[in-house]
């Protein structure tokens, strides 16, 4: 598809349940949809209608057996658990609650997000952590600790954490439900933007109506099946 549009992520006829037999819950049903690169979707639903289950899927943190999860091409079902870890470390995760280490400056929690990448260099993490930490508006701060900052703050740090790694994909679940109006809309707009600059696909889950404009597209998801967003 040169020149064109490439697709990133395609979810085919995805279902999935919990418990086995009679006890059995189903979560995901047939779920379909395909996401481009640099696209930013928003995928809204009730608690408990499988969004954040739909999320550890396709970022290869909960197998499944039913349908399929193609992630640039490669299908994670299957997978040995290798190329699972291969898939994770292309991945940038955002959540709710930012998991900040308390002990480390800001510095060394945003290159924490550096470790587990193959070939690190010591000298080479720090610049890109001080470069990423400028990137969300809080270049200044690295020596400080968690504590020292607002929760609006704290977040955008794991933002940069998750950004660090030049990820392919950010999956944020949540990020900006414990945050301020303001505080959650400087969050959202740093994902975009940073987003935007590295040309990597984002999705989104929240509840969170005031940052339904950062989406170039929103799913929603009810009783485990997509629905037309309203």
């Amino acid at each position: 598809m040169s020149g064109g549009i490439v697709e990133s992520l395609r979810v085919e006829d995805l279902s999935y349940s919990y418990g086995t037999g009679s006890l059995a819950r189903v979560v995901l049903k047939k779920v379909s949809f395909s996401v481009s690169e640099g696209e930013v979707i928003i995928i809204t639903g009730p608690s408990g209608s499988g969004k954040t289950t739909l999320l550890t899927i396709i970022g290869a943190m909960r197998p499944f057996r039913e349908g399929s999860v193609q992630f640039q091409g490669h299908d994670l079902a299957g997978m040995t658990e290798s190329g699972l870890l291969d898939v994770r470390q292309r991945i940038g995760f955002v959540f709710q609650r930012h998991n900040l280490l308390k002990s480390l400056p800001v510095i060394e929690n945003v290159e924490s997000g550096l470790h587990l990448l193959p070939e690190t260099d010591k000298e080479m993490n720090r610049m890109r952590a001080e470069a990423m930490l400028e990137a969300v508006g809080l270049g200044g701060r690295g020596a400080d600790y968690p504590e020292n900052l607002s929760g609006g703050q704290q977040q955008r740090v794991a933002v940069a954490r998750a950004l660090v790694r030049m990820p392919d994909m950010i999956i944020a679940d949540e990020p900006t439900a414990a945050l301020d109006a303001e505080s959650g809309r400087k969050v959202m707009d740093v994902v975009r933007h940073v987003a935007t600059q590295l040309g990597c696909t984002v999705l989104i889950s929240t509840h969170d109506e005031r940052i339904f404009d950062v989406a170039d597209r929103r799913l929603h998801i009810e009783d485990g099946m997509l629905q037309a967003a309203h």
